[in-house]
């Protein structure tokens, strides 16, 4: 895995930005759809009201310090949804977390890191059991939603947000009201993809 090979570091961060670049384009549409209700009741058991969530979403999203993105997260042990941020080209998956900050064990050697100790401490747990693949501290997570927060993505048009006027906030709360939240209900397990049957339909009938 190249989260884990200093050697192969920039192969992880140029696969890492391409995933996460287009798990963000998947996640919104032109129009935005409405919320599912079976989602909306599930975020709001984890949010208290998706207004909540929104906030706590945009404000995350506008505090960060540098680039990266801000992910809507599912915990696969729970279930329960959680705002997590990754920057620069960190992933939101726990295999990835090896990659300690502030300190990037994929751009270091192998003497005076912690690679070692991180490695001692997974061949501790079982090969075959559920945590052998986590990092100390690791949560394994299924993201299902994603902002990217890189200035390249806003800038131009929102601008630096002086005097109160768009910005990364302002770009944050219009990405908002585009989420194509179907797309979101269907990769957090609680709606099933609909079925592109409609075009065949034609060709069935003429053949009966």
């Amino acid at each position: 895995m190249t989260a884990r090979e200093p050697s192969q570091a920039p192969i992880f961060n140029y696969a890492s930005m391409a995933h996460n670049n287009h798990f963000f384009f998947e996640g919104f549409s032109p129009t935005g759809t409405p919320m599912p209700d079976i989602l909306r009741s599930e975020l709001e058991a984890n949010f208290s009201s998706i207004e909540t969530l929104r906030r706590e979403f945009i404000i995350t999203a506008s505090a960060m310090f540098g680039p990266g993105f801000v992910w809507l997260v599912r915990t696969n042990a729970t279930n329960e949804f959680r705002i997590l941020t990754t920057y620069l080209a960190g992933s939101p998956y726990s295999g990835a977390h090896w990659r300690a900050q502030p300190t990037d064990m994929n751009t270091r050697g192998n003497e005076g890191s912690a690679k070692s100790y991180f490695a001692n401490q997974a061949a501790a747990a079982s090969a075959r059991g559920p945590a052998a693949n986590l990092p100390p501290g690791g949560i394994d997570v299924s993201p299902v939603l994603c902002l990217n927060t890189w200035e390249h993505v806003w800038l131009l048009d929102w601008g630096v947000g002086a005097g109160g006027a768009g910005g990364k906030m302002a770009y944050a709360e219009s990405w908002w009201e585009l989420i194509d939240w179907e797309k979101v209900a269907e990769k957090a397990g609680v709606l099933r993809p609909k079925l592109k049957t409609a075009d065949r339909a034609p060709a069935v009938a003429e053949r009966a």
